[in-house]
């Protein structure tokens, strides 16, 4: 029986890279879960993150919800069927496979914002050119569906990423989210969010586990839409959505 409904992004909620990691935490007691395309590990797990996501596993039906790509979550080695990914731009049914309802909704939303998509990449990748910044940005596609657009620095200097940013896009059209944490900026439209896909899967994961309470799990400002769907939220408490929080005065 499913006691319990999981909702959980994955990176710097379940792992992270390795700089993020404590200091104090030997590496060979990191485990890699997420990995680049050449089967390198680029994001690890502490032990007690570890500890949270086999728990996660054992006790609840466990949905990622991340602003991955379907590429890159499903090189993520965590247990999984459903998923929200791409921020909000694809969900995978119970099978693996992509939910083509909700893929047709998406297409139809996205095809007014491509030129703007395209054209914030290019003025971000022109005022990294103009300043010598090493900054890359694209549009992040998913089967040939332009979705948000990306931007990150090659050393991860954040703070560079985002004067390059702020200085090529000093302001969004209404609706649009500018989406910050460590090295990476998504600029998304109005119809693109972890919560509008969450909104679409709850109804049936409700119908399907009618008594069983929600848990959103995330650690950034914009992993709050979704959590708030949800009927409890959960947060790292050294992170972003936690913010001072937690810190003693």
């Amino acid at each position: 029986m499913t006691r319990t409904i999981a909702l959980v992004d994955l990176d710097d909620t379940l792992f992270q890279t390795l700089r993020k990691c404590p200091p104090d935490l030997p590496a060979d007691r990191l485990t890699p879960l997420g990995f680049a395309r050449d089967g390198s590990p680029l994001s690890y797990a502490t032990p007690r993150q570890m500890q949270f996501l086999e728990w996660l596993a054992d006790t609840t039906h466990l949905v990622p919800v991340t602003a991955r790509s379907l590429d890159a979550l499903r090189r993520a080695r965590i247990p999984f069927r459903a998923a929200v990914c791409a921020h909000g731009g694809v969900v995978l049914d119970d099978s693996g496979q992509v939910d083509m309802e909700w893929a047709a909704t998406i297409a139809d939303r996205a095809a007014p914002f491509a030129s703007q998509l395209a054209g914030l990449a290019e003025a971000i990748r022109r005022m990294a050119r103009d300043r010598g910044i090493a900054v890359n940005a694209r549009v992040l596609v998913e089967d040939a569906l332009p979705l948000y657009t990306l931007a990150k620095h090659e050393d991860a200097d954040a703070a560079a990423l985002f004067a390059v940013v702020d200085a090529a896009v000093p302001s969004l059209p209404k609706g649009w989210t500018d989406h910050r944490n460590g090295n990476n900026v998504a600029l998304t439209p109005p119809y693109l969010g972890k919560a509008h896909a969450v909104a679409y899967i709850l109804p049936g994961l409700r119908a399907r586990f009618p008594d069983a309470p929600v848990i959103g799990i995330g650690d950034s400002r914009t992993d709050a839409p979704f959590m708030g769907l949800c009927d409890f939220a959960m947060m790292p408490t050294r992170s972003q959505l936690a913010g001072g929080m937690f810190h003693a005065d």
